[in-house]
């Protein structure tokens, strides 16, 4: 059975402008209807109550800034609304109960978003990483910044397009 996405109501939480808008930008060409960005969690929590049962699905980043956004996953989990994460976590990094949620890392491709959105609209859960393994404290603030540099990198990249070339998905 085809996943349809026309018409499909999907809340987007991102706290970068910039990723938001690509996500967003996808999601309209796949003609459906997204709901926000909401930027924070409590934005977020605003845009749920104002839908009521009307969302669909849901792209969510982890990391708000620092603020998780586990509380609203387990939100929308309660409504039966499938959800993806969209993140500059390590698969190992997500903790259970989510490691079954379909994810992508940023920095990601229009198709790979809307590819990952059908597999959680499917049903199927996704295949939970392998047990991270203890991680020293030096090691972790070496990742953080990597995945900050990187998400930076993308911003710059979504920005500044190169001159003349579509984007290419």
């Amino acid at each position: 059975m085809a996943v349809v996405l026309k018409g499909l109501r999907v809340l987007v939480v991102e706290d970068r402008g910039l990723i938001a808008g690509k996500i967003t930008r996808a999601l309209e060409t796949a003609e459906c209807v997204p709901v926000g960005p909401a930027s924070t969690l409590k934005a977020g929590f605003d845009l749920l109550t104002s839908e009521g049962d009307g969302l669909g699905a849901a792209v969510l980043d982890i990391d708000l800034r620092g603020e998780l956004v586990y509380p609203l996953a387990e939100a929308l989990r309660a409504r039966c609304v499938p959800m993806i994460f969209v993140t500059g976590f390590a698969a190992s990094a997500i903790p259970e109960p989510w490691t079954t949620v379909h994810h992508i890392s940023k920095p990601f491709r229009d198709t790979k978003l809307l590819a990952c959105l059908k597999a959680a609209l499917s049903g199927r859960p996704a295949q939970p990483a392998p047990s991270p393994a203890v991680l020293s404290d030096a090691y972790s603030r070496a990742v953080a910044t990597v995945l900050e540099t990187r998400n930076l990198i993308e911003e710059t990249r979504i920005l500044l397009p190169k001159r003349g070339a579509p984007e290419q998905d």
